[in-house]
């Protein structure tokens, strides 16, 4: 007679995804519940925005006295009433829409890729796997939040865990496709690499995961030149 396996605990599966990957999106797919996992991260992402709410009015002032685009005193006054509002508003926007929308976009490509290469996953097990493999993701954004945090205003934009803190400006195509490599990012990569093999069935992991890092590198590309073209040019 067989014995049903226990069902495992979320809160050890978030665990075990930074410690035994492989197990544990194996886990996952046996019992793809996201809500609790999916909430978690979701309100832990929205808490640290809402910490940073001081910061982020600080910084919005900063950016209209130092900007480099020269407003009249009556646009200077409208910007100081406007700004910091609008600033923490999509801040706040941003921290509750993202997640979902990342979860979602990875799950569909990873359906895409399953449909391509004639493989059945439930989009169930793929929304679980893109929910857990997010976890790097969001220590990225706890970190970087934190150290915002502590920092002096006039460096508020520039903190970041990405390869773009090494370098001395702010300026080109460079430091806007720097911004975009961040190891965090890279290892949840991986990790939706290997849950969705596991999902699929696949032998190996290594086609997903080359998959995901092309879809990433297009993405890093095209919007690393829209921003260095749209980067306004400084005056004096």
């Amino acid at each position: 007679m067989a014995v049903e396996r226990k069902r495992p605990s979320w809160l050890a599966l978030v665990w075990e995804v930074l410690t035994s990957p492989g197990k544990a999106m194996e886990k996952v797919v046996e019992h793809p519940s996201f809500w609790p996992p999916g909430l978690l991260f979701w309100l832990l992402n929205l808490l640290a925005t809402l910490s940073l709410i001081p910061k982020i009015r600080e910084y919005a002032l900063w950016s209209l006295e130092h900007g480099v685009v020269e407003l009249s005193p009556e646009q200077l006054e409208a910007a100081w009433a406007v700004a910091p509002t609008a600033a923490v508003t999509g801040s706040i926007a941003a921290a509750v829409v993202i997640p979902w929308l990342t979860w979602l976009a990875i799950a569909c490509l990873l359906k895409i890729y399953a449909a391509v290469s004639t493989r059945e996953a439930s989009f169930r097990a793929l929304f679980a796997v893109s929910v857990y493999g997010y976890l790097p993701v969001l220590l990225s954004t706890l970190i970087t939040n934190a150290i915002a945090a502590a920092a002096p205003v006039e460096n508020f934009a520039k903190v970041s865990v990405s390869l773009a803190s090494f370098l001395p400006s702010q300026q080109g195509f460079l430091y806007f496709f720097l911004s975009s490599c961040n190891p965090f990012t890279w290892w949840s990569l991986v990790l939706w690499g290997i849950g969705g093999a596991v999902a699929m069935r696949a032998k190996r992991p290594g086609g997903i995961i080359f998959y995901l890092f092309v879809l990433w590198l297009v993405l890093a590309l095209v919007t690393s030149g829209v921003a260095a073209l749209n980067m306004p040019a400084a005056t004096g």
